[in-house]
């Protein structure tokens, strides 16, 4: 396959998956960036539905970035093109734009009439966040719909989200494991379930406390935690987030309490634990110095700046 190929598969991938609705500010404005020149260059190659699905990503991409004159740019496209084949998805990135351009009249006008369609009943519950709702009601909101459409990962996402901004870290990692049943292989889901077990560990965790239940229980957060990470690495590598994760579960003090605590120390799954994180956090400590390039003599102050 060319390096064109290659890099179209790149976004018609992203595009069907939705990956772009885990990306940071920097990631989502690299993508934009990347493929508006791609698309200049290259649209003309495309079949139909490429050009669609495209088109609908940068769109999307576009609205994330604040680039709203872009975003209604590529509707209009999308409109000029594909207006009488594609009018449910049409209607759905309508919604979009006049939410992000806060023009509520003719939004409610349009969801109101299209709430026999299920992928606009999704616009009405984004919506319904900008309503004074709670955290709790759009949750609520978001839970109805995934009864209604199990299979819309962006959705499940944003619900994990949600959960964690609550600290129901639990909660948010069912959420994440839900796209996992569907994407086996998305390396920055499971960092993000790796993450929020680790978050539950620091949630619960009190260095006072040295009942041999309690130290099992944190230790199993923390394993989850460490074996998601190692997971993430498995499968995409140069995933620095993920190499950043081993390094810090693998280098906690908690570790050293594991060693000293007779109750617990002679454990298989403890003594496991804590010999493997010496040399998992020397391997972390490298990749991540390999990957970001920098000097092993920065690693310390660049790991300060993440805390």
């Amino acid at each position: 396959m060319s390096a064109i190929g290659l890099v179209k598969n790149k976004y018609l991938t992203i595009a069907a998956k939705g990956l772009f609705s885990t990306y940071t500010p920097e990631q989502l404005s690299k993508t934009h960036q990347e493929l508006e020149q791609f698309l200049v260059i290259n649209s003309e190659t495309l079949n139909i539905n490429e050009l669609f699905s495209l088109y609908e990503l940068q769109f999307y991409l576009s609205i994330l970035t604040n680039h709203d004159i872009e975003a209604k740019a590529y509707l209009d496209r999308i409109l000029d093109q594909f207006n009488s084949s594609k009018s449910e998805r049409i209607k759905l990135l309508k919604s979009i734009y006049l939410e992000a351009i806060g023009d509520i009249d003719a939004l409610v006008k349009l969801l109101g009439q299209q709430q026999d369609e299920l992928r606009l009943s999704r616009r009405l519950t984004t919506f319904s966040r900008h309503e004074d709702k709670s955290n709790g009601e759009y949750i609520e909101s978001l839970n109805y719909y995934l009864n209604l459409q199990p299979s819309d990962l962006v959705t499940w996402c944003e619900l994990a989200e949600e959960y964690a901004k609550i600290g129901h870290y639990d909660k948010a990692i069912f959420a994440y494991k839900e796209v996992l049943l569907q994407e086996q292989y998305a390396y920055n889901i499971f960092y993000k379930v790796g993450l929020y077990y680790y978050y539950s560990f620091l949630q619960v965790y009190n260095d006072k406390i040295d009942k041999k239940d309690k130290l099992l229980e944190w230790l199993e957060l923390l394993t989850n935690s460490r074996n998601l990470f190692l997971r993430s690495v498995e499968i995409g590598g140069n995933y620095t987030k993920s190499w950043v994760g081993i390094y810090t579960v693998s280098t906690l003090d908690f570790i050293g309490k594991l060693s000293s605590n007779k109750n617990v120390n002679g454990l298989k799954q403890v003594k496991t634990f804590i010999q493997d994180s010496p040399k998992l956090s020397k391997l972390s400590q490298a990749r991540i110095t390999q990957i970001e390039q920098i000097k092993e003599s920065d690693f310390r102050h660049y790991m300060e700046k993440l805390i």
